[in-house]
């Protein structure tokens, strides 16, 4: 598989097992899935760059790559919290106006 090949699997990967429709909150996802973003990329990016190391590569191009995969996981983390906390004052609002 190449390069591009494994960022992206792992990318998808992290993401269908990182969403959990209607458990919790989705602010509450969004947060759980921002902490675990770095996490993830660390570990992705240590394996990639161990890979890299193996055939010959200096690791850069899996350096960057697992930046990537950490960047759009927080990035998704972040949207969802935001996202949610949206719904959250929505609803809210809207229960207040409901009692008068």
């Amino acid at each position: 598989m190449s390069g591009d090949g494994e960022i992206w699997s792992v990318l998808l990967l992290s993401l269908i097992v990182l969403y959990k429709k209607g458990k919790m909150p989705l602010w509450g996802s969004g947060l759980i899935i921002g902490i675990l973003g770095p996490i993830i990329a660390f570990i992705s990016g240590y394996v990639f760059v161990k890979v890299d190391h193996s055939m010959g590569g200096d690791g850069v191009g899996a350096a960057f790559g697992a930046a990537f995969i950490g960047i759009v996981i927080v990035i998704n983390g972040i949207l969802y919290f935001i996202i949610g906390i949206i719904f959250v004052i929505k609803d809210f609002i809207r229960q207040r106006n409901l009692k008068h």
